[in-house]
């Protein structure tokens, strides 16, 4: 029996979800492109039987998407689910012939990530605000960020029992469901403790929402939305431009540990949980250049040192 389009989708989102441990995000982000895929073949008279699928077919959808989705970022996006699904049919031996080396990539111009500065981190670390409970967990969620290098994501769905009373190594759960051990700074751990020790509620989540509206206690573990919001609200009160998005925190904690360990990447690596070393070369490059430029500054030194008419 001949497996049509919608089948074979969704035995791939089926077995990204259960058995790639891939996140719900991932695989309704895959399913949307699948979804585009499907709507452009119907609309354009090309058949949904995966056996009648052609590669003339997906250099027609690859042109539709170029005159639709301006970003090479987000036409890439699409292909690669598209690509990843075609793959795997031809892997679980599902379609006859393997479609996906038909799918080219738009090249992408390199974009480093942005670390907040090392002066401006030390004046927002200094200068987060303690005196309310409300305030007592904005700072606490920074320098937990800041800390660990965890995404927001593996933040927020911490409980509170999961930070020690002593010591400062914990374990978060990252992509896939991997675990990790991440470690809390001194500056971290005080905060975090200050936090927990004036909560009067009895949420188990380690952060969570003040919002008055929400009576059930159960309900007011922090949200991705609220996460950025707080970072908002910080960057303004306190002016640090660099701090966009929690995600900055991230890419400040990579690059930090790449400077203090010499550029240690395995390190860096199993911090950040990082799958693919490749991941990393940002970074590398962001400290690379912060090298350069002191060198740079160190022989302006040197220069400003020699005697007159060396």
């Amino acid at each position: 029996m001949a497996l049509d389009f919608s089948a074979a989708a969704d035995e791939y989102l089926g077995w990204l979800a259960l058995e790639a441990n891939r996140s719900p995000n991932t695989v309704r982000a895959y399913s949307h492109e699948l979804r585009r895929l499907a709507g452009f073949l119907a609309a354009n008279g090309h058949s949904l039987q995966m056996d009648e699928l052609r590669r003339e077919d997906l250099r027609a959808f690859q042109r539709h998407l170029a005159g639709q989705l301006r970003s090479p970022a987000s036409r890439a996006r699409a292909l690669v689910a598209v690509r990843s699904w075609l793959r795997w049919l031809a892997r679980e031996e599902l379609v006859a012939k393997d479609l996906s080396n038909g799918i080219t990539l738009p090249k992408l111009m390199e974009r480093l990530p942005k670390p907040i500065e090392p002066q401006e981190l030390a004046q927002l670390l200094a200068s987060l605000p303690r005196e309310t409970p409300l305030e007592k967990r904005d700072r606490a969620l920074v320098q937990f960020l800041i800390s660990t290098g965890c995404r927001i994501s593996e933040a927020l769905r911490l409980d509170r029992t999961d930070v020690p009373r002593q010591g400062s190594r914990l374990v978060v759960t990252g992509k896939g469901n991997k675990q990790r051990p991440v470690f809390l700074t001194a500056d971290a751990k005080a905060a975090v403790d200050e936090y927990l020790q004036g909560r009067t509620d009895t949420s188990m989540a380690l952060f969570i929402n003040y919002d008055r509206s929400v009576s059930d206690d159960r309900l007011r573990r922090l949200t991705g939305a609220g996460a950025r919001h707080i970072v908002s609200r910080i960057r303004k009160k306190l002016g640090a431009w660099s701090f966009k998005s929690p995600h900055v925190a991230r890419h400040t904690t990579a690059t930090t540990l790449l400077e203090v360990t010499g550029g240690d990447v395995r390190l860096v690596q199993e911090v950040l949980g990082h799958a693919n070393l490749n991941t990393l070369q940002g970074y590398t490059k962001i400290v690379d250049a912060r090298k350069q430029d002191a060198y740079k500054r160190y022989q302006e030194f040197l220069d400003d040192q020699k005697p007159a008419g060396c």
